[in-house]
């Protein structure tokens, strides 16, 4: 039995509650087998009479109850006591598992949390790492395609800059500086810039070294490109040098170069390089230093009769003239529109007067519309360096416009006269008018009692009227049908033209007045200054009424000749608005009513 109580005791080790109760049970039974064994004994031993055991058993069962009772009471206590501790100690546990509980679950609740930030953050990473690869292709295939050249050097700690080898190149980079990538990635800068010029290397080395960027420009002979090179250092032991194209700028900026030194029309020398050459010049090797002043004769005149157009082809025809006739070592100039000058180094009056000979030779020889080139010169040397050049180059001018002023009314006149015959090649119908116009003055002035010289000048501006024409394009001098409003401006301005032509002429000056005004009316309401009346001068007058009839009485693209008749009727309709009525007078009695030209066969078309 004490071996089951023993078994079951050791059973019950792990649930104390348990062993507490079979402790209890063992107790009882102990002292219960105890009592039952001595007790009896005792009282059989000490008490003979059967009441007195009987008395003796009520007591000793009595007291063996309250005995156990007490007992009991005290290991039951005992117990409960232990189970309250217990209790209390669960709760403590239980309170603890469930703050754990609560702890863990937050953890539980934070690793999630945890998880899904971290997920999130890897699907970031991994859109992130997607984004970077597509940029990554994107600006690489930018740099591949930009127009700029990009080439990456990457070196060791401690290298300079010939041992840094190329890693990368773009296709610009190959196009700009010839250097193919497959034939230059891997090497060294000194296998590939055997040419650098040693202050673009010292610049590349200061980026190295500094990380400060530099730029520079640079003639790649390999491929005739002009290019700005701007390096910098990405990180270390690094160096990025990025390749411009600036070719068309350097071309443009030859070109501003070229013009800020030359004359854009001819390719001559301007005043800004003849105000430096001047001084560049003026030493005693260079003596005896001839200076020769140049004009165009007529310019102005070419201009007003043919346009600046042609205006131009003449002054680049006489620059022609005077690069070929001058030596290597002689400068030319355009000073202003007409005006050229020539310094000639070592050169004496005879070589000088033998050059300008040759010069005016081949000017006669040379003709822009039928107008040939005419050139005034005038030359003075400057022999020592006691003379002030400014003083030389007035003489030199004032010779040439000694010169100009013997040659040039000559020159004008031919060239008013070469300025008729491009306009009747023109328009023949224009040369037969002049005639008639210039005939029919002529008999109006001998009609009215004017001096011979009176007369002589209306017959020659006669003739010159309608010079201004020249100008006017030969479309609308040609054209098979009647003006439109445009074309009729323009040719109103051909009175304006006829002046400014021979007003460069002195001796047709005054004549310039009469063809001015040859449009005007007698009411003011004519063109091109709106004169009235007497304010009109008579040879205008009269070239009024001449024009008008032979206007009328000549055949016309647009239509025929109309009669005498209609024409007189047309001139009385407009004797006191559009004629003075005196004249129309006198035209209509003395020069058209008996002597018609137009029936005279001299004078047919």
């Amino acid at each position: 039995m004490f071996k089951y109580l023993k078994d079951k005791l050791s059973r019950h080790k792990s649930d104390p509650f348990k062993k507490e109760g079979l402790k209890i049970c063992a107790i009882y039974l102990v002292i219960g087998l105890f009592w039952i064994y001595f007790s009896d004994r005792i009282v059989n031993y000490l008490f003979k009479d059967e009441h007195a055991i009987l008395r003796i058993n009520t007591y000793k069962g009595t007291a063996y109850v309250l005995c156990t009772a007490l007992i009991l009471y005290f290991l039951i206590s005992d117990l409960l006591r232990k189970v309250e501790i217990m209790k209390r100690k669960l709760n403590e546990s239980y309170d603890e598992l469930s703050a754990s509980n609560e702890e863990l679950q937050s953890y539980v609740e934070e690793l999630t949390a945890s998880d899904e930030e971290l997920r999130t953050q890897y699907d970031q990473i991994v859109e992130y790492g997607e984004k970077l690869r597509v940029s990554e292709e994107k600006y690489k295939s930018l740099i591949t395609e930009m127009q700029l050249g990009l080439a990456l050097y990457a070196g060791n700690p401690g290298d300079d800059l010939y041992h840094y080898k190329v890693v990368d190149t773009n296709y610009s980079h190959e196009v700009l500086t010839g250097f193919k990538q497959k034939d230059i990635l891997g090497k060294y800068f000194y296998e590939i810039h055997v040419d650098m010029e040693p202050e673009n290397a010292a610049k590349l080395i200061h980026t190295i070294t500094t990380g400060e960027p530099t730029r520079y420009e640079r003639l790649q002979k390999k491929t005739n490109y002009y290019y700005e090179v701007i390096a910098y250092r990405p990180m270390d032991n690094q160096l990025a040098i990025i390749v411009n194209d600036i070719t068309k700028r350097k071309q443009a900026e030859g070109r501003l170069n070229f013009l800020s030194y030359h004359d854009q029309l001819t390719g001559l020398f301007n005043r800004r390089f003849f105000e430096q050459e001047l001084v560049a010049l003026d030493k005693d090797e260079n003596y005896p230093l001839m200076i020769t002043m140049i004009d165009i004769n007529g310019l102005k005149l070419v201009n007003d009769s043919f346009g600046h157009a042609t205006g131009d082809k003449y002054i680049q025809m006489v620059a022609k003239v005077l690069i070929e006739g001058t030596r290597d070592q002689d400068v030319v100039c355009r000073q202003a529109g007409d005006e050229f000058i020539i310094f000639s180094p070592k050169t004496d009056d005879a070589q000088m007067q033998k050059i300008i000979e040759d010069m005016n030779e081949a000017a006669r020889k040379m003709d822009v519309n039928s107008v040939p080139l005419s050139l005034s010169f005038g030359y003075c040397a400057k022999k020592s360096s006691d003379e002030p050049l400014p003083e030389v180059m007035k003489r030199a001018e004032r010779y040439m416009y000694k010169k100009k002023l013997l040659e040039s009314s000559s020159v004008k006149g031919k060239t008013v006269y070469t300025i008729m015959t491009t306009l009747h090649e023109k328009n023949p119908r224009e040369e037969q008018h002049s005639r008639r116009v210039s005939q029919l003055c002529e008999k109006m002035g001998v009609a009215m009692g004017l001096r011979d010289d009176e007369v002589k000048e209306l017959r020659t501006v006669g003739l010159l009227h309608d010079i201004g024409k020249v100008a006017i394009e030969e479309g609308i001098l040609n054209k098979p049908g009647k003006l439109d409003e445009m074309e009729w401006e323009e040719i109103k301005k051909h009175p304006e033209i006829g002046y400014r032509i021979l007003s460069t002429v002195s001796d047709l000056s005054e004549l310039s007045e009469y063809v001015l005004s040859h449009h005007e009316r007698w009411d003011g309401k004519g063109y091109p200054r709106g004169l009235k009346g007497e304010d009109i001068p008579l040879q205008s007058r009269i070239i009024a009424i001449a024009d008008a009839y032979d206007a009328m009485r000549s055949e016309r693209s647009y239509r025929k000749a109309l009669s005498k008749e209609y024409a007189v009727s047309e001139l009385e309709k407009g004797a006191g608005t559009q004629f003075n009525e005196s004249c129309v007078n006198v035209f209509i009695e003395q020069v058209v009513k008996d002597d018609d030209i137009y029936e005279c066969d001299l004078c047919s078309i």
